[in-house]
């Protein structure tokens, strides 16, 4: 298949260059594409699976492919309902490339972009700090400035869409969850954001963090839920009270203590009530308990146990756009509470921040240490600043991980329950990565030197010795 058929370039009556993809390619790794090739996206995939038009947008996506960053990306009028989350990033949807709304979309984006002074050139993602300032960026960059407020179909942690379209890992909700609190908090500080209103109260289970809960009501002596309801018959004259089905004789309803069939007209009875009762054990009672199922976790809780969480409105302030519109928050914002590859002092203080949360008490860390050599040319180093193995494991955003010297650290915080699972499934993953890694690069070279658990009832100082000794 020649190039052309695969994408091509156009030019719109602006002198706009528009590239557009007709199959699902690597944008970033078309070697005949630069970044100053083309000012704008569209996606004119053909295919009828969901999954292909997914990544079809996610390698050309503004957000994550790195010749597309911010550059404006509309999609072919029919696959509209077809991209799923994908919509999040997109600028909108047209027949053409050549339309008249998507050139004046175009427009609108970069005259946006000048009035803020928006630095278009990045480094590349490598940690969820840097994810979020991207994708935070990116709605400034399209005038979005305040935190949808409306309910995000799927999102299972909240209603807040400016999330919608980051590289969460489905396991990983706990750290998304704390980590998006330890952003808001900074924001906060720094005066970049401020709440605008109150949205909703959700509940999320006290294990994992999920909102994806069953309620059952169940009886409160065999906590069974296979319970039948019935009304409760108060009758006038002999003031007996009793369940219907007491009562009920020959498709008549009959008195058990008086033997007095009712009356249904001139009514001698009413229904007061209603009573509960446990076809597995009997029990009768008039207020069922609560069972509370989390499908993620997979453990039940009352109602009283569950967390509840505040889903609150947010928006940029002047000082926060502007900020962003920089890229100054690479510098003011901590990445400490963040997963994702990180520098070693704030590897180090996460472990402490960790041991200080009080909060925590049935969770561990497990820190790996590897030994990697990789010899790079000098003149690689010029053009790239991160290590070529950091960004081949950078899917590794569920762990923290730090490089000092020819050591790399990789952190998991897991349930204490889960430590040995954890830990044999940490280390033949990165085995796994670093071994395929080794296969593009035959001078690399990587051994597995320690794995280290801490527990909340470690002295953190001393942890962090025992992981600096282990380097010398």
């Amino acid at each position: 298949m020649s190039t052309k058929t695969r994408y091509e370039i156009v030019v719109n009556n602006n002198r706009r260059r528009i590239l557009v993809i007709n199959e699902v390619i690597d944008v970033d790794h078309e070697d005949d594409l630069v970044f100053e090739d083309f000012d704008a996206i569209f996606i004119n995939v053909k295919s009828g699976l969901q999954e292909h038009n997914m990544l079809a947008i996610r390698m050309a996506s503004p957000l994550l492919s790195e010749k597309c960053r911010f550059k404006p990306c509309y999609i072919s009028q029919r696959l509209q309902g077809w991209m799923w989350r994908a919509e999040v990033i997109t600028d909108g949807f047209a027949r053409s490339p050549l339309d008249v709304k998507v050139a004046e979309g175009i427009e609108d984006i970069y005259a946006n972009m000048r009035r803020l002074n928006f630095l278009l050139g990045t480094d590349p993602v490598i940690t969820h700090a840097e994810e979020l300032f991207r994708l935070c960026r990116y709605a400034i960059s399209r005038g979005l400035y305040t935190f949808s407020s409306s309910p995000t179909p799927g999102l299972s942690t909240g209603y807040m869409q400016l999330y919608y379209y980051t590289m969460w890992y489905e396991n990983q909700e706990l750290l998304q969850s704390e980590e998006r609190n330890y952003f808001h908090e900074q924001l906060l500080k720094l005066g970049y954001v401020r709440k605008t209103r109150y949205l909703d109260k959700v509940h999320l289970c006290p294990h994992c963090n999920k909102t994806h809960m069953l309620f059952f009501e169940c009886c409160p002596k065999c906590n069974s839920s296979n319970l039948r309801q019935e009304s409760i018959i108060h009758h006038f004259r002999c003031a007996n009270i009793s369940p219907e089905s007491s009562y009920e004789h020959d498709g008549e309803l009959k008195c058990p203590k008086c033997q007095r069939t009712l009356h249904h007209i001139g009514v001698d009875y009413d229904k007061p009530s209603t009573v509960y009762t446990c076809n597995e054990c009997g029990n009768s009672f008039m207020y069922p308990e609560m069972r509370v199922t989390c499908t993620s976790s997979r453990r039940s809780f009352t109602p009283e146990e569950l967390k509840p969480y505040d889903v609150e409105e947010y928006e940029f302030t002047n000082e926060g756009i502007k900020a962003f519109a920089s890229n100054e928050v690479v510098r003011t914002i901590s990445q400490v509470g963040f997963y994702g590859f990180s520098s070693m002092r704030d590897f180090e203080e996460y472990i402490k921040d960790f041991a200080a949360n009080t909060e925590i008490y049935d969770e561990a860390l497990i820190v790996i240490r590897f030994f990697v050599h990789d010899p790079i040319p000098d003149d690689e180093f010029y053009y790239d600043s991160v290590p070529p193995i950091v960004k081949a494991l950078k899917r590794f955003f569920n762990y923290k991980s730090a490089m000092w010297g020819n050591n790399y650290y990789f952190l998991h915080r897991v349930k204490e329950g889960q430590i040995a699972y954890e830990q044999n499934r940490m280390e033949y993953e990165i085995k796994a990565e670093m071994t395929d890694y080794q296969e593009q690069s035959p001078d690399f070279d990587f051994m597995l030197i320690s794995t280290n658990i801490f527990n909340h009832d470690q002295d953190p100082d001393q942890f962090i010795q025992v992981l600096e000794e282990d380097r010398h």
